[in-house]
């Protein structure tokens, strides 16, 4: 099947053979998309690249970018109505995309992703309906699940497949390229994580729809966030609060307080575990702690 009007914008970084088990699952499962875009973010040896029937274009950046960076400039590559954005960990499964993809195309809707399940058949959240307010951010994992509570299950409007949420992650995200460039893409400021969920805020604002399509399932190996290390739990971080500040002005007054104060009573916590086995959070509420004093810029 031949999906017009449809690029497949992805990107790479020392991930070649992922990359292709990718595109060839699109293609196997799925159909062709009219094109393909990929960006090489600065990976060591350059990206060889694997026989597809759609033509493939590669775009080379000589220092890494940053998946921000990197799928912003993938999708500005885009000449096609609408994208699909997709992670190199992404495995396409045989499905009806094609209907999904046809409601898209219908009721204002600017950024949709799909049901995620890991390598392993777990179920994974693409999305957050609602967001996680700053307040509970701020308090932690326990506040988290006592919030979690008192939310209700999302469900798409009548007639409906797609689900509209507050935030579309974008993992594997159909993308409106009229609404991408009318709010002016990624910001840039971004290095990965949060960068999609300040885009889906944004194109709400400007009256968009953003969504998730529960008639479609891929799988993802990063689903969930994991891999990384300290460094993504720390962008993740800096990033999270970056964007309450930004979309949620009044948090400026409170946000940084409750973080100092918690994080300082977790360093005292895990300082005490400390002395009598290896505790590497420790490090990482150091970092936690400079940044709520100095701020992230």
């Amino acid at each position: 099947m031949k999906f017009n009007e449809l690029t497949l914008a992805t990107t790479a970084h020392n991930n070649d053979q992922l990359s292709a088990d990718m595109l060839r699952s699109f293609e196997s499962n799925l159909g062709t998309p009219e094109e393909i875009v990929l960006v090489d973010d600065a990976s060591t040896k350059p990206y060889a690249v694997p026989p597809v029937s759609a033509l493939l274009r590669v775009v080379r950046t000589e220092q890494a970018q940053g998946f921000c960076k990197a799928s912003d400039l993938a999708l500005r590559q885009v000449r096609t109505k609408y994208a699909l954005l997709a992670d190199a960990d992404i495995l396409f499964e045989p499905g009806d995309f094609a209907g999904g993809y046809a409601e898209f195309q219908k009721g204002n809707w600017a950024w949709i992703n799909f049901r995620q399940v890991n390598f392993q058949g777990v179920s994974q959240n693409g999305y957050e309906q609602p967001l996680m307010p700053p307040w509970v951010f701020a308090l932690g994992n326990q506040a988290l699940r006592w919030w979690e509570k008192f939310q209700r299950p999302a469900t798409p409007r009548p007639g409906e497949r797609i689900l509209e949420v507050e935030v579309a992650h974008s993992s594997c995200t159909l993308v409106n390229m009229e609404a991408f460039h009318a709010v002016g893409g990624f910001d840039r400021w971004y290095w990965q994580c949060q960068s999609d969920t300040d885009l889906s805020l944004r194109l709400r604002q400007n009256g968009y729809r953003v969504g998730a399509d529960l008639g479609y399932q891929v799988k993802h190996d990063g689903a969930g966030g994991k891999g990384g290390g300290s460094a993504r739990i720390l962008d993740l971080y800096r990033s999270r609060v970056h964007l309450y500040e930004r979309f949620y002005p009044s948090s400026r007054f409170y946000l940084r307080p409750l973080l100092f104060v918690r994080h300082l009573l977790e360093l005292a916590w895990f300082g005490v575990i400390a002395l009598f086995k290896n505790e590497p959070r420790l490090h990482t509420r150091v970092e936690m702690l400079k940044g709520v004093l100095k701020g992230y810029h």
